[in-house]
């Protein structure tokens, strides 16, 4: 859940974490309830029966996904700019980015890490990379890319991962601890 209200002055810095983890004080659970505990998870482990090495694992159909060249989506972002999102999930998307010659492409801020493969065509990011057909090219989550253009067209796989980096901030500093309290004087 994201707080708009929150600023950088509000987070932990990795020493400050370290030092409020080192000032906790483990807690130990009360024994019949981490013996209950135990015995439930034991338990859900012999129930689970592991498939035999020399059977193959069935992957349902359903479970794979295939895109003919002629029925993909594609979808206009800028002029002569165009997507096709071959696959998305919580985790990570998928894409046919392509390109019409001398088609630009804004600057635009990353919100995944991207991972860029040119499949066809050139193209270059700002003025400084030229990238043509088999080149990789590689943008962290958070990173501002410059202006992409395409001076003979192009088509580029991109493959975008979202990173989950939680922040510990003050606030939920102050939750953990208020929780705790609570608890003690329960």
């Amino acid at each position: 859940m994201s707080n708009s209200n929150r600023g950088e002055e509000d987070v932990l810095s990795d020493e400050e974490a370290a030092i409020l983890a080192a000032a906790l004080r483990p807690e130990m659970p009360d024994p019949d309830r981490a013996a209950r505990l135990k015995a439930r998870v034991m338990e859900g482990i012999r129930k689970e029966s592991a498939p035999k090495p020399a059977e193959p694992l069935a992957t349902p159909a359903a479970a794979f996904r295939t895109i003919a060249a002629e029925g993909r989506e594609w979808r206009s972002v800028s002029p002569g700019v165009e997507m096709c999102t071959l696959r998305e999930d919580d985790e990570a998307r998928s894409i046919l980015l392509r390109m019409q010659p001398d088609s630009i492409l804004l600057p635009h801020q990353h919100a995944m890490s991207e991972e860029s493969l040119i499949l066809e065509g050139d193209a270059w990011i700002g003025d400084e990379v030229y990238l043509q057909a088999g080149d990789y090219h590689f943008s962290p989550a958070g990173a501002k890319h410059p202006l992409l253009r395409s001076p003979g067209g192009c088509i580029v796989f991109v493959r975008c991962d979202r990173e989950f980096r939680p922040r510990v901030s003050v606030g939920l500093v102050k939750r953990v601890i208020g929780g705790i309290v609570k608890r003690l004087s329960a």
